[in-house]
């Protein structure tokens, strides 16, 4: 075309580069239109690469290792077992003996262990079959002792009221069916208030506790084995409080208190293995650490 004007329009060939144009071949064309399209296209087949690649990588790191096991979910079924249970009543306990709690109610399903729901006085765990083993505990209560202090002011007795924390002692025993311990743990609590207060706002609120043991059972018959209850372990929550007081002693209150925002004993299986079945209920000292 001809441009009369001197200007050439945007795209258009001019003299210098027309006879360059008519030069490129058919292949050349095609090879200059494509190539940013392929060019874009390989680069991102090149990210996609290396992407699926370190996915890979990945994957057979973490799989290599369970390969042996990928057909094997039975043994997680063996090696499972579990039952949870908590306190449906209120109680007072009463002072310097051991009482035993009650977890008599059952929460959620069982496996290999199980509720003792018939007694509501020394309810607990069945455990139903041997391996590792885990209980975990939570229990609240709330108490206060009783101190009165007489004096003399001139001619006129006066008397004086003061109430202490209550010092209670947990104890968690696993016994067999003929009621011989087998393992326990025990807890001491300690109240964070200081004794002496003048009403019993501080020292009458509820004190939650929670602690766990673990333990190994010796391997148990089946649970429809005839003389399976004979083998089954039980674990029991007791507890022992006193009352602290100066001067008169004017009496003291505890109470457990159920329910299971307060409450909980659960047992889980860890293991079927039996190993290491020492359990050292005291050790002896071992000198100064160093």
């Amino acid at each position: 075309m001809t441009a009369p004007d001197q200007t050439t329009p945007t795209g258009s060939l001019g003299v210098g580069t027309f006879a360059a144009r008519q030069a490129v071949t058919e292949e050349g064309a095609k090879a200059e239109m494509t190539a940013p399209a392929i060019t874009a296209w390989e680069s991102a087949q090149v990210n996609l690469r290396a992407n699926l690649d370190e996915q890979t990588r990945t994957l057979a790191l973490r799989s290599d290792g369970q390969v042996a096991l990928s057909t094997r979910l039975g043994l997680l079924d063996a090696a499972s077992g579990h039952a949870a249970a908590f306190m449906g009543y209120n109680w007072d306990v009463p002072d310097s003996k051991w009482v035993a709690i009650p977890y008599e109610n059952q929460l959620g399903p069982v496996k290999r262990a199980g509720v003792n729901t018939t007694d509501t006085t020394t309810g607990g765990l069945i455990i139903k079959a041997g391996g590792l083993w885990r209980v975990d505990t939570g229990l609240c209560i709330q108490g206060y002792s009783v101190g009165i202090s007489f004096y003399m002011i001139g001619s006129i007795l006066y008397s004086d009221t003061r109430y202490n924390p209550i010092v209670p002692t947990y104890l968690l025993e696993v016994v067999n069916s003929t009621g011989t311990v087998l393992t326990s743990r025990r807890f001491d609590a300690v109240s964070g208030v200081a004794p002496n207060q003048m009403t019993t706002e501080a020292v009458n609120k509820p004190v939650s506790t929670s602690f766990s043991h673990t333990f190994v059972l010796e391997d148990m018959p089946p649970e429809d084995d005839p003389t399976a209850p004979e083998h089954w372990a039980y674990v029991r929550l007791s507890m022992r409080w006193y009352p602290v007081w100066s001067g008169t002693f004017g009496g003291a209150v505890c109470k457990a208190l159920g329910g299971t925002k307060l409450t909980s004993m659960t047992a889980s299986r860890w293991s079927r293995d039996v190993a290491n079945t020492d359990q050292p209920a005291t050790v002896p000292d071992g000198g100064t650490l160093t």
